[in-house]
């Protein structure tokens, strides 16, 4: 889902900076506020989890691969504000270290596979941190599989807006493409963010998941 260099226009990817940029900011203002210390090692174990498991890519179809994301997940055990600066940390290291999206594509790749996500993770820990496990952890799955849907879904925007699907040929195959593809991989995703899930909110490892209220 990465975007690589060159692919969006400055428009677009000027755009995207900037609401990544205000995302990531107010991120920082609310996690100065909110984050609570006993969440501080629960973080820090998820950034590295999410970082290494982005490492592993698995085969997919017709060629491709794909690998864990991992932000919803981050929002849904941390809060969407500690998720969303740990987001943009690894995919501002993946950009300038291995190369993996574009550095003039990366305030859309904090949207797509950051904000979005890690607000979708925050949102969820709102509701299911209330719930039993038995029916949380499934919906966490099915969140995660949505989140990784969705962040294909504006890459083809972002792709659209920059003029480069410029007939509706090409539209729809990059859509078809893309979204079918990354359905798929959101099978994997979700079913490792309900084991993650599970096996967090059992061992009582992070605070608000055993059906007490929670903060995001």
């Amino acid at each position: 889902m990465h975007i690589g260099t060159g692919f969006l226009s400055i428009p677009v990817a000027a755009g995207c900076g900037a609401i990544a940029a205000g995302a990531v900011a107010a991120g920082a203002a609310r996690a100065r506020k909110t984050l609570d210390e006993r969440m501080v090692p629960v973080v820090g174990v998820m950034g590295a989890f999410v970082f290494a498991a982005q490492m592993v890519n698995f085969p997919v179809a017709a060629g491709t691969s794909g690998h864990l994301a991992g932000g919803f997940l981050l929002g849904l055990l941390c809060g969407w504000a500690p998720a969303l600066l740990t987001m943009t940390a690894l995919l501002a290291i993946q950009a300038l270290v291995f190369a993996d999206g574009g550095l003039d594509a990366l305030g859309a790749n904090i949207v797509n596979m950051g904000v979005m996500p890690c607000l979708l993770g925050g949102a969820a820990r709102l509701v299911l941190g209330r719930r039993s496990l038995r029916l949380a952890a499934p919906a966490a799955g099915v969140g995660a599989w949505l989140a990784v849907v969705l962040g294909s879904g504006m890459v083809v925007l972002e792709f659209f807006l920059s003029g480069r699907l410029n007939t509706s040929a090409l539209f729809w195959a990059m859509t078809t493409s893309m979204v079918g593809v990354h359905a798929l991989i959101g099978i994997v995703e979700g079913v490792v963010t309900a084991l993650v899930f599970s096996y967090v909110a059992k061992s009582e490892l992070a605070p608000g998941l055993t059906g007490k209220e929670v903060t995001a």
